[in-house]
């Protein structure tokens, strides 16, 4: 399983796994732009950060072009199915690029299963955002919905050490080592939850961005361990 970690534009030395998720929105920061231009590993392509989501799909379009990614995470609004069936489905008329991974989205099992059933016919891979851990467990979602598709998490949303992906997933993409850093915080302080990430943020402490993420990585890595 592969891991994604997300960090500030200073620190984006620090992103040294082969997995990287890139997002529409900061491609007019040049050093961002360069960092992910033509880059080696597996690039994701996602529209925003931000939330709430309000994805352009014409900016998204031209992105693909811009960076050429291995993936693209299909434009999707939280907790949403319609919205995200309707933006998906516009995307997929729009682009001939055919390596992408579907958002689901739901309030409810019933309506999260609806959004699956829909990108389960044009997705090889299935993104799991972190919000959904306010309904259910992401693998409690996983186990209900039956999805046996790649899984990718999307971010953590409070616990680094039990939002682990299933042994077998794609993988996980992640800026919560980076936020705990920007708060003063280890790994192991991870409650309450850190703020989103500045990606302009300049005065982070390097070692402990670094030590966070090691210690991550090492999390991932043992939990796969034990659970495979």
């Amino acid at each position: 399983m592969q891991v994604g970690i997300i960090v500030p534009i200073k620190y984006l030395n620090l992103s040294t796994t082969k997995l990287h998720l890139c997002y529409t929105t900061l491609l007019s920061n040049k050093t961002y732009l360069n960092f992910y231009k033509d880059r080696e590993g597996t690039v994701i392509l996602d529209y925003s950060p931000g939330l709430p989501r309000r994805p352009d799909l014409d900016k998204l379009l031209v992105s693909i072009k811009l960076i050429k990614p291995s993936l693209v995470v299909l434009p999707s609004i939280d907790y949403s199915s319609n919205r995200t069936i309707s933006l998906a489905g516009d995307f997929i008329r729009l682009s001939k690029f055919k390596k992408l991974i579907g958002v689901v989205q739901g309030l409810d099992l019933d309506t999260l299963n609806e959004c699956y059933s829909f990108l389960r016919n044009h997705c090889g891979i299935i993104g799991l955002p972190s919000p959904l851990e306010t309904i259910a467990r992401r693998d409690e979602i996983i186990r209900d919905l039956g999805i046996k598709e790649k899984i990718l998490y999307l971010e953590v949303y409070s616990n680094p050490y039990e939002e682990i992906p299933p042994p077998n997933s794609f993988g996980i993409c992640t800026s919560f080592p980076a936020r705990l850093a920007a708060d003063l915080r280890k790994l192991t302080e991870y409650t309450p939850t850190p703020s989103s990430l500045d990606f302009y943020k300049d005065s982070l402490v390097e070692k402990l961005v670094k030590a966070n993420i090691e210690g991550y990585l090492d999390v991932v890595k043992y939990s796969c361990g034990a659970k495979g």
